[in-house]
């Protein structure tokens, strides 16, 4: 994900148009629907297209490109020790995506600092946690395979969809999805969020009515704008992270807590 500033002082993000690491793009009937991943290099975008960006807040200090011909991939405008900080797990972290963007926020204008203060403030306060959900087994019957008998069940991990985001028309609005999905290495489950924007919620409208003809080619590119009539969609991804679970809660108020002791309005 990269980024610029305009003359209004937007924030304009730059996504290309091809399914890589983080950003993938999908299609679904309908807001609540499971999406399916789509190549954009041989199938045709339609309405029900989007970007399904699973963001990150947080980046690792050994994963900081150390120089131009580093192929990390990773970098961030963010990277001193003065927005260092120590995350939940004990290693020391820079403020990244999410949080960049929230800071270009905070210093273009968009969110003011008591605004800022008041998130914190709100976030340090959760009790509740997403991760704290029930997961329920469902049993179905017993079946037999190759001749080795089975109890059949549904283990179900819940999604969380929040439509009540700031972007255009409601058949045009972002969503913000919560994925509870079993942790791959330990006990216990974590929730994955991504952000989820509709093709037409995009502000290149020419591309987007290309896309619609031919396929996606190497250099395209999508841009997607954040500025004071949808910001808070970004201060509540921020929420959602707060609430997610008590390690993502503590890496949000620290981080927080370092943006604002940097710039403040």
């Amino acid at each position: 994900m990269k980024y610029l500033i305009n003359e209004n002082n937007d924030i304009i993000l730059t996504i290309p148009v091809v399914n890589k690491g983080k950003f993938r793009f999908k299609k679904r009937k309908e807001d609540l629907d499971f999406g399916k991943i789509f190549s954009t290099r041989r199938l045709l975008f339609d309405d029900s297209a989007y970007l399904e960006w699973q963001i990150g807040y947080d980046i690792p200090i050994s994963d900081i490109p150390i120089s131009d011909i580093d192929k990390k991939g990773k970098d961030t405008k963010l990277s001193s020790d003065n927005y260092k900080f120590k995350a939940s797990n004990g290693k020391d972290k820079y403020p990244y995506e999410l949080s960049e963007i929230f800071y270009q926020a905070v210093t273009l204008g968009h969110i003011n600092g008591k605004r800022a203060e008041a998130l914190l403030d709100e976030i340090k306060g959760y009790k509740t946690f997403i991760d704290q959900k029930p997961i329920t087994v469902e049993r179905h019957s017993t079946i037999t395979l190759n001749g080795i008998n089975y109890e059949e069940t549904s283990i179900k991990l819940p999604t969380l969809f929040m439509v009540e985001t700031q972007d255009k028309t409601i058949q045009d609005k972002t969503i913000i999805e919560v994925s509870i999905q079993k942790q791959q290495y330990a006990s216990g489950v974590q929730p994955m969020i991504y952000f989820c924007i509709p093709i037409n919620s995009f502000h290149n409208e020419n591309l987007i009515n290309e896309l619609k003809t031919r396929t996606a080619q190497k250099d395209d590119e999508l841009h997607y704008v954040i500025n004071e009539s949808n910001v808070s969609n970004i201060e509540t991804i921020m929420k959602v992270f707060g609430m997610a679970s008590k390690r993502h809660n503590h890496d949000i108020v620290e981080i927080l807590k370092v943006l604002l002791r940097n710039k403040i309005n």
